[in-house]
């Protein structure tokens, strides 16, 4: 499994079977769309336009952008609705190739309980937001990365270049973190490479 990362909350993650594209951003981000084929498109919040521009995405992919169970080519999506201040989002637990990942989207709230984080069972890929203002804080994203414990964590959604909207600099979060993090262009991950150790965080250098 690959996972690359365009900005904000999106991202492609390319299996043996499939290529999924998370959350393609509007131009009015400050940031060029995210462009390319995929066979799953997943949205969290298909009325918020900024998180759904999905003209660049070609091929025709199978669209996941409601609650529920989904499977296609190999990849098994759980999608889960969170409430925030202002209606609902959708968090998706998405696996394949053994790997489990779970994507929090742009949430500004983790409502989830115990019990409920104790049903989606071992997490092995974090993606949460960190940058602050309409996301996670660096310190609330911290603190999810404590209750999930993740083998890795991918941040998302934080200050970049060209971008327009008002988040706080990656930073925040690496310091709540410790201060320890791996910069890549992707990562590659099999199964067998998720030992059991302390969380690693994994900046991703956004694709252009």
């Amino acid at each position: 499994m690959q996972i690359q990362y365009f900005g904000l909350s999106s991202f492609k993650i390319t299996t043996k079977e499939a290529t999924i594209i998370t959350d393609p951003f509007h131009k009015d981000s400050g940031l060029t769309p995210p462009r390319g084929a995929a066979d799953v498109l997943i949205l969290a919040q298909k009325d918020k336009e900024l998180y759904s521009a999905t003209s660049g995405i070609s091929g025709e992919p199978f669209l996941m952008d409601t609650p529920g169970e989904y499977d296609v080519k190999g990849v098994t999506v759980t999608g889960i609705p969170l409430k925030q201040e202002e209606g609902y989002v959708t968090v998706y637990l998405i696996e394949s190739e053994d790997i489990r990942i779970l994507n929090l989207t742009h949430i500004k709230e983790f409502s989830l309980k115990e019990n409920e984080l104790e049903e989606l069972g071992d997490i092995d890929i974090l993606i949460l937001p960190v940058g602050g203002n309409t996301v996670l804080s660096a310190s609330a994203a911290a603190k999810v990365v404590n209750e999930v414990e993740p083998k890795i964590v991918i941040p998302s959604h934080y200050k970049m270049s060209d971008l327009i909207l008002d988040l706080d600099g990656l930073e925040k979060f690496i310091k709540e973190m410790g201060g320890k993090k791996e910069d890549m262009d992707k990562l590659t991950v099999k199964k067998k490479d998720l030992v059991e150790e302390a969380t690693k965080v994994v900046v991703l250098e956004p694709l252009r």
